[in-house]
Order: structure tokens, then sequence, then C-alpha cells
């Protein structure tokens, strides 16, 4: 038999077409394995500061309900429960574990408020599974994890310019990571006192512009600025409360110390104490920053101030080019006719 046909055509090449549309004919009539397993992700980049939202979603082929438990520092070595990583997991005890419910479409997500989780600062493992089985009895059932950091929240805070000039205005900047909603700033100093809270932005940066008359009232000498942080439960565990200085715990509320009023502690002593009860974690979780500074008569010329930065500056790019951008390019289309 001859390997071409009439019109010169190789005949093993309409063979190969006829065997190739046999075989997709076959394959789709063949029904697709359902897939298995159990995946698990965290949203954002595995570290993230407590106080924050994390999102941990993925797949579930093998239930209907994706049981979460967590290992890591100060943790039961077989399991805490996400939730509430101190209450160890238990094996065949669902009700220990936290539980995301599987969607028709197989996937599962669950979002975990860190807030309210007493964690130390470290890396951590968070275990996905489609039995309630503790990290000893995973075995072969389907399960996935994935590591992630947490890290406590922190403030940092800096006020230009410095000195700050009696009835000139001043800003006070900062960041204060952890997602809080706001930081309270304290303004001590001799015979005067103010408490300011500050909203913080999506990207954990505050501001507070202190106007001429706010300023005004600012006498010259010594000042303490101290910025306050709620941290992850975001309550502030020390307040001010009428005239004195408060801990708040469970509700209850313990006097620490005058701040106004006759009898009242000023300038360098009540920042110190302040600075203490933050400090005192009998006192709460709270932290923060403290800055002193100086402040100058009316009259004293602002040009004078040198300004502090306690973080880097972006810095402005340089107008100078397009100072001279039109006269160049006219240069320059003059030079092309010529």
């Amino acid at each position: 038999m001859s390997l071409y046909d009439n019109n010169k055509r190789p005949v093993f090449r309409t063979l190969a077409l006829l065997l190739i549309m046999s075989c997709a004919a076959v394959l789709s009539a063949v029904p697709v394995s359902a897939e298995t397993g159990v995946t698990v992700i965290a949203e954002g980049d595995q570290s993230y500061y407590l106080g924050e939202c994390v999102i941990f979603h993925g797949f579930n082929h093998d239930s209907d309900t994706t049981y979460l438990f967590i290992t890591g520092p100060g943790i039961s070595e077989n399991g805490g429960k996400l939730t509430a990583p101190g209450e160890g997991v238990i094996s065949s005890d669902p009700g220990l574990f936290t539980q995301a419910a599987t969607k028709p479409d197989k996937s599962w997500e669950y979002v975990l408020y860190t807030d309210s989780l007493d964690l130390l600062a470290g890396s951590y493992t968070i275990y996905a599974v489609s039995q309630p089985k503790a990290k000893d009895d995973i075995g072969t059932i389907s399960s996935d994890d994935v590591g992630v950091i947490f890290k406590k929240p922190f403030i940092a805070t800096a006020i230009s310019p410095t000195p700050v000039v009696s009835g000139q205005p001043f800003t006070v900047t900062g960041y204060a990571e952890g997602d809080p909603a706001g930081i309270q700033l304290w303004i001590l100093g001799k015979n005067y006192f103010s408490i300011i809270t500050v909203p913080v932005d999506i990207e954990a940066n505050y501001t507070f512009t202190a106007d001429a008359q706010y300023s005004g009232n600012l006498t010259a000498g010594d000042y303490y600025l101290i910025a306050q942080h709620s941290m992850q439960n975001n309550q502030f565990d020390i307040a001010f409360n009428g005239e004195y200085v408060t801990a708040m715990q469970g509700g209850n509320s313990t006097i620490l110390f005058k701040v106004t009023g006759p009898g009242s502690l000023q300038g360098s002593d009540a920042a110190e104490a302040l600075v203490f009860a933050l400090s005192n974690s009998e006192n709460g979780d709270d932290t923060y920053a403290m800055v002193p500074f100086t402040v100058d008569e009316t009259g004293y010329s602002p040009q004078q101030a040198q300004p502090v930065a306690t973080a880097p500056v972006q810095q402005q790019a340089s107008s100078f080019p397009f100072q001279f951008a039109s006269s160049g390019i006219t240069g320059l289309l003059s030079g092309l006719v010529m």
C-alpha cells in the first residue's frame, strides 16, 4: 500500500488526526475525578501586629467544616483554639476548635480579630484540618498549615518646629502600628496640662496641628509630649478623669495621681508619674513614646528653630529643572529647524 493517496497526501497524517479525535471523544466521556484535600492561606505578608484583623481562607474538598487551631510560644504543643490559644484542642471534640463552614464552591474563610488574643510576639503556625483532630492525631486526614508572625504594636512621635514658639502653630506627627482607632497625646508642663485624642489613618500615621491660639496658652519653659497607644485591646487603660489620672481595669477606675488643680503634680513630676503608670503592667498593656520640648516666648523667630524628626522624612523633589523647561524646549526646536 502506498503511503500517499491520489492527492499526494500522506496517509499516516490522516490516520493520526482520526486517532487524536477518537481519544478526545473518549476522554470527554470519562468523568473528571473530584479534587481532595484542605488548603489554608493567610492574606498579606504573613506578618501582623496584634490588634490587626487577619483573614485566613482556602478550600476543603473533604468535609463541610474546616477546623482551625494554632501552635507557637506559650501554647500547648498539641495546639490551642485559634480564637483562644490558651484553651488546648482535643481530638474528636469539635467545640474546642475554631470552625469555618465550607461553602458550596468548597471554599472557606475565617476573619481573626487579634485584639483579644493573649499572645507573645513571635512565630506561630495555623492549622486547617478536615476533621477535629489535634496536631499529634492529624495522621493521614486532609490538612494544611501556614506560618505567621505576630508583633506587638508600638508608637513613635515627633514635634516640629522645636523650640515651640508661644503663639505660633506647631505640629505633632507620628505613627501607631497595630490598627488603633486613635491615640492620646498628653502635654505636661508647669501649671499646664492638656490631653487630646487623635485619629490614626489606614497607613498608621497621625497628625495634630496646634493653632496659634492653642500655642499661645503655653508659657516659656520645659514641657513633655507623651503619645499613648491603647495596644491590641483598643482601650486606653490609663485615662484622665476630672482632675485625676486613673487606671481603668475591668470596668473599675483607680486614682493614680492628681494632674490639675491645687496639689497636682507639675512638669517633670507629672510626666514621670504618667510614664511610670504606663510602664506598670498591673495598669494594663498600653505603651507610649515621649518627647521633651521647650517653649520660647512670642517674638522668637521661627526661622531660627531647628525641627526635630524622629522618623525618615521623604525628601521633596527639586523644582529647578522645571524653571527652565520652556526655554530649553524652544532652544531645542530652534536647533532642529536650523
